[in-house]
């Protein structure tokens, strides 16, 4: 039980890795798309946190719309899983059975995924948004 536990985390941070990945690379080619519109807004005085704060803002919806989405595929795998595992249990006369995830964990997932996509999309527009300037 504790190598499948301490799997389930390494999982977790490995995913986790991969939403900080996806979500700067988006927001990557947001930023390359909209690169003179960056350059003529620098252009007029407009600061590079004015500049960031739209681009925070579409990392964290990525990231909550994610999150949610996991959600709603952990809830259908419990659903899907649920008969059998009461089945296989009532063969062996145990009185084991899956719970789905409680309103706090869902809450966390949420939170979780909402920060990791701030935090993608942090590191990709400090990261791109310093190497435009205008010319």
């Amino acid at each position: 039980v504790d190598i499948v536990r301490r799997s389930i985390w390494v999982m977790g941070a490995l995913l986790g890795l991969a939403v900080l990945l996806i979500i700067g690379n988006t927001i990557r080619l947001e930023i390359q798309s909209r690169r003179e519109e960056i350059e003529i807004t620098k252009l007029i005085g407009a600061t590079n946190g004015f500049i960031r704060r739209p681009f925070l803002y579409s990392g964290l919806w990525y990231g909550l719309a994610g999150a949610i989405l996991a959600a709603v595929l952990v809830e259908i795998a419990f659903l899907q899983l649920y008969n059998p595992v009461r089945q296989l249990a009532g063969l062996y006369q145990s009185n084991f059975s899956l719970h789905t995830l409680s309103f706090t964990d869902t809450l966390s997932l949420l939170a979780t995924g909402a920060v990791l996509g701030l935090l993608g999309a942090w590191l990709a527009v400090g990261r791109h948004l310093a190497a435009i300037e205008p010319t």
